[in-house]
């Protein structure tokens, strides 16, 4: 899923895609004086997980909320599965927005429901369902994404930050959607809970083949699970690529993020992943008897 052009500048077409699950065109944000976007251009192909960085304040969580409908742009256009949602109120069209689920910045859960009812938050909205059904897809959800049955009645309260992260992204997930929004979605966790959520959210993505519209600033996880990586700078995208290209591009910005030493630190590390998990495959596949086999995700 590699892009194929690196260092596009701003004000062409970035990541340009005929079959593009999203596409956004010319777009412009305003709060004021303040000028967010000025003329971004973006397509997300489907079934790729992109990751989108820029500086703070650079306007990344407002191109989400301008995608999924909850902040309207002053100007340009945004296409979400074909459909225009500039100039209309997508949240009120829930043929589109039932195709898509979101994990905003710290959950954003109900504090006043438990994980359960969390999940079925979006279930009571679009269906007509039974007690009992949504109570099991609720479980489902939740045993989805690794948290333990026990966590279901529990309220946000009484959660770890990683488990109330995992609670968000059930709910995220309860519709089973094509899209999947994630803004932050391993900030706050330590390194071990990160790793596992990035490792959840890959096994997530090609399992439910899902297209996923990652921001985040977590250096590790955009070499982890990202296929492409959008970079906001200058008030657009000025590139979209894969991170070996984009360490390439000139540009003050790319230069101190992707090689600075956090950045340096993190290819050194998932270089090293990569060796331990291939050596770690090769020593299975010398240990395993002739004729012997896994179980597929069907068999188990």
């Amino acid at each position: 899923m590699a892009g194929e052009k690196a260092g596009e500048v701003a004000g062409e077409t970035v990541g340009a895609a005929d079959d593009a699950v999203i596409r956004v065109r010319g777009l412009v944000n305003r709060f004021g004086a303040q000028t967010v976007h000025e003329g971004l251009d973006l397509d997300v192909r489907p079934g790729e997980i992109l990751g989108v960085v820029g500086g703070s304040g650079s306007g990344k969580s407002v191109l989400m909320r301008s995608i999924i409908g909850l902040q309207q742009p002053n100007e340009g256009s945004i296409e979400v599965f074909g459909r225009q949602v500039t100039g209309t109120d997508a949240t009120e069209d829930p043929e589109l927005t039932r195709r898509w689920g979101v994990l905003f910045q710290g959950g954003a859960l109900f504090s006043g429901m438990t994980v359960a009812e969390n999940c079925q938050v979006p279930l009571r909205e679009y269906f007509r369902l039974s007690e009992p059904l949504m109570a099991e897809i609720a479980a489902y959800k939740v045993a989805m994404v690794g948290l333990p049955p026990e966590a279901a009645p529990k309220y946000p309260s009484e959660l770890s930050g990683g488990m109330r992260k995992r609670a968000a992204l059930a709910r995220a997930l309860a519709l089973d959607p094509q899209l999947l929004f994630l803004d932050e979605p391993t900030a706050g966790l330590d390194p071990i809970a990160a790793d596992g959520f990035d490792t959840l959210i890959g096994t997530l993505a090609q399992t439910m083949q899902l297209t996923v519209f990652l921001i985040t600033h977590d250096l590790d996880t955009l070499h982890a699970i990202c296929d492409r990586v959008a970079v906001i700078a200058d008030r657009r995208i000025i590139a979209v690529d894969r991170i070996e290209a984009l360490v390439q591009l000139d540009h003050p910005w790319v230069r101190e993020y992707f090689s600075g030493p956090r950045g340096r630190a993190a290819a050194s590390a998932q270089k090293g992943g990569r060796a331990a998990a291939s050596a770690q495959k090769d020593g299975r596949a010398a240990a395993t008897p002739q004729g012997a086999r896994g179980h597929t995700l069907e068999e188990a």
